[in-house]
């Protein structure tokens, strides 16, 4: 296989980053979260420049998963980083979460989420003619040509590649 010098999965991350900022955005020019869309967030505790409090640490050494939806304030979007005031125990704390410390990104309400460790372990094969419109995802191996998308089996929050759709 060859090496990818053009930096596909670099150039994927920055564009799903690129979404979380576009609805963060939508969000705070809004000052609230419409209907009944609800935002999970997991992210990295361990990665530089998390800023969470001492207790949310001990109780979450390594990953955390926070949801805006009512009760957030403070909503803050910078280039590398958003930060938020959520309630903890009662108590209205701000954290400070990278953009490159987030693991996945998920909206129930419309079945939508981008999960950035999958993203870095999706590799094309190209073995043979078989192979050629097959993608690995994690463990689990899809192909287009056994099963084709139509309205009646489409299934939302599922990773497609691009590959699939080449003639």
């Amino acid at each position: 296989m060859n090496s990818d010098l053009i930096g596909y999965n670099k150039l994927m991350s920055k564009a799903m980053i690129n979404v979380i900022i576009d609805v963060l955005s939508f969000i705070k020019d809004r000052n609230h979260i419409p209907g009944e869309h609800r935002l999970y967030i997991s992210f990295s505790t361990k990665k530089k420049n998390v800023i969470i409090p001492a207790k949310l640490k001990e109780k979450f050494p390594d990953k955390m998963t926070i949801v805006l939806q009512h009760q957030f304030q403070d909503l803050e979007i910078k280039e590398n980083y958003f930060s938020v005031t959520l309630h903890f125990d009662n108590i209205p704390e701000k954290i400070t979460i990278p953009y490159g410390a987030i693991t996945s990104f998920f909206d129930p309400a419309v079945n939508f989420g981008i999960d950035f460790l999958a993203q870095n372990d999706v590799t094309t094969s190209t073995k043979n003619k078989n192979d050629e419109n097959k993608t690995n995802i994690g463990n689990r191996e899809t192909s287009m040509q056994k099963k084709r998308i139509t309205p009646e089996n489409k299934r939302s929050a599922e990773i497609v590649s691009l590959s699939e759709f080449k003639k």
